[in-house]
């Protein structure tokens, strides 16, 4: 088909999306989906957007890619909350040259991401636009206990990262000064593997495209109480952190020595802007008790990607500290905000 009206496009997801959670009574092709509850202790919703010309450029991104990006941003805002995935909605604004093969192709790279993580979709809505608008609506559960919030950081935890900083806003950078870097046909990993040039730039490039996302481990930590507040690194590691601080009404020291490493930066500055406000890094940070932290180092899986203890959580209004050589001093955070 070169061509999609808006119900072939329903009918083709329809087909696609064979896969249903549990509990679920009906799905596309109403105008609700219905489930029924009882199979959780509490359910956690999120939403996401993604808009071209703000948060993409076509040129930089395929539909393969941006499918599974606008999947996995989502999933790490269940995973910020320790949630497992329950199900997803996806709404699409279409220019009418992308009811072809294009559309389809974002179907396809977001759905099979959705599958893969347990987080099927299971309705949205279409529309038609001037740009591409990409928004998805995400539920998860817990089966017990609390979600983890930002608002629950107290004086005396220890503050954990899990995963890269710096590495997606390499990535961006990429993109920004390599003028024939053209990525919108790129459909897979090893073709953008082939594209880069160089594993380093490999890595900086998947980091932005198609992040990592923490989500297995997080759940760890709630079924766990392995971990007190907790939040996926969206904006900037110094700028998701301060949300933590604000939400708790806290203050924390972080080691600048204890934050991860990136090769080829020279100058500490930059360096340091890049572990800080990078942003789209999608690495999960988390406060943890010193009970929460003994249980961590006997009872968390080895072979997961491991917690590195960056600093700490003190008394004081909210504020973060950076703490080099024995110096201290207020770091007011640079990261993403989209109305600045």
């Amino acid at each position: 088909m070169s061509s999609y009206s808006e119900f072939d496009l329903i009918t083709f997801l329809r087909q696609r999306c064979r896969r249903a959670p549990r509990h679920l009574k009906t799905s596309i092709g109403d105008d609700c989906a219905v489930f029924a509850p009882g199979f959780a202790h509490r359910m956690v919703c999120t939403s996401d957007l993604l808009v071209e010309g703000f948060h993409f450029r076509k040129e930089w991104i395929s539909p393969q890619f941006l499918g599974r990006k606008a999947c996995l941003v989502n999933l790490s805002d269940l995973a910020a909350m320790g949630a497992r995935p329950y199900a997803c909605l996806l709404n699409l604004a279409l220019e009418p040259a992308w009811l072809s093969g294009q559309v389809q192709a974002l179907i396809e790279g977001f759905v099979s991401e959705a599958e893969e993580r347990n987080m099927p979709l299971i309705g949205g809505d279409l529309s038609r636009s001037d740009r591409l608008f990409v928004s998805v609506t995400a539920l998860g559960y817990v089966k017990s206990g609390e979600p983890l919030l930002r608002s629950t950081a107290r004086p005396g935890d220890a503050i954990f990262l899990i995963g890269d900083l710096g590495y997606s806003r390499l990535g961006l950078q990429l993109l920004k000064e390599t003028a024939d870097l053209d990525l919108s046909g790129i459909a897979g990993d090893d073709e953008l593997r082939r594209h880069a040039g160089s594993e380093e730039r490999y890595r900086c490039l998947k980091a932005h495209l198609c992040p990592p996302v923490h989500a297995e481990e997080a759940v760890w930590f709630q079924e766990n109480q392995a971990a007190r507040a907790m939040i996926d690194v969206s904006d900037g590691l110094a700028a998701d952190l301060r949300h933590i601080l604000d939400e708790s009404g806290v203050a924390a020291e972080i080691n600048v020595e204890a934050l991860p490493s990136l090769e080829g930066i020279d100058s500490q500055d930059a360096l340091l802007a890049l572990l800080l406000d990078g942003g789209e890094d999608y690495a999960l940070l988390f406060t943890a008790s010193p009970e929460m932290q003994e249980r961590i180092a006997q009872e968390y899986p080895s072979d997961w990607s491991q917690p590195s203890l960056i600093g700490r959580v003190v008394d004081g209004p909210p504020r973060l500290i950076l703490v080099r050589d024995g110096k201290r001093r207020t770091y007011e955070p640079r990261g993403f905000d989209h109305f600045q």
